[in-house]
């Protein structure tokens, strides 16, 4: 299993989260799809549309509150923004935060970020970090990579890189049924959520508590347990 567990983000060291989403489009063939983060176009003014009617904002705060009477859970987790105020130019926003779900959908209307990471639950809100002694994590989900590109010496069908068909996305069901098994079966986890990142494969997301407060030497041992 050492291909399917390509990376396990560090709490204190990897604060950020979630991938960026990429465009996909179908060949010729209408048999594979690529995904392409060079030459990407989108329009500025349909992600405003998404943002002020679709994106779920409601939805991200249930999630990360975890039904917990503790705003701090909420209020104290970092968001990053990539923003691009021209066309080509990208700047990388770290050290959001918000006390509840109105500042996070004003923030998000407003920045119009091509790009939303998810970070770890801080001591203090992260915004306030230059007014605080010290700004240490305190809790992030235990989030595993599984990269089809491990894959690339044994997909026979033609495929490389971030290229993807039917055939070799049979890799990525193998994989993570095999890793829902052991996480769920070996290490008693019960609300593992597994997301497509975007681009060439899959995410894992461990949402339990135990696995939230896990120590960097304890996911260490997880992801050496899964190779």
């Amino acid at each position: 299993m050492t291909a399917a567990v390509a990376e396990v983000t560090n709490v204190y060291h990897r604060p950020d989260g979630i991938r960026s989403a990429s465009t996909t489009r179908s060949d010729s063939h209408g048999d594979a799809t690529e995904h392409q983060h060079e030459n990407v176009v989108y329009s500025p003014e349909l992600l405003s549309v998404y943002y002020a009617r679709l994106f779920p904002y409601s939805l991200l705060h249930t999630w990360l509150s975890y039904g917990t009477r503790d705003p701090t859970v909420f209020a104290h987790r970092e968001f990053s923004f990539t923003i691009e105020p021209v066309p080509g130019e990208e700047i990388y926003l770290r050290y959001q935060s918000f006390r509840n779900e109105s500042e996070l959908a004003a923030a998000v209307r407003q920045r119009r970020p091509t790009k939303i990471d998810i970070g770890a639950v801080f001591s203090h809100a992260p915004r306030d970090r230059a007014v605080v002694p010290t700004l240490r994590p305190v809790q992030r989900e235990l989030v595993f990579d599984i990269d089809l590109t491990d894959y690339d010496d044994v997909r026979a069908c033609g495929c490389t890189g971030a290229r993807i068909c039917p055939v070799c996305w049979g890799f990525m069901r193998t994989a993570v049924a095999v890793m829902d098994t052991v996480l769920r079966d070996d290490f008693g986890f019960g609300h593992v959520a597994w997301v497509y990142s975007g681009r060439r494969g899959i995410h894992a997301w461990v949402c339990d508590p135990a696995a939230r407060e896990l120590t960097d030497a304890a996911r260490a041992a997880v992801a050496s347990y899964c190779e």
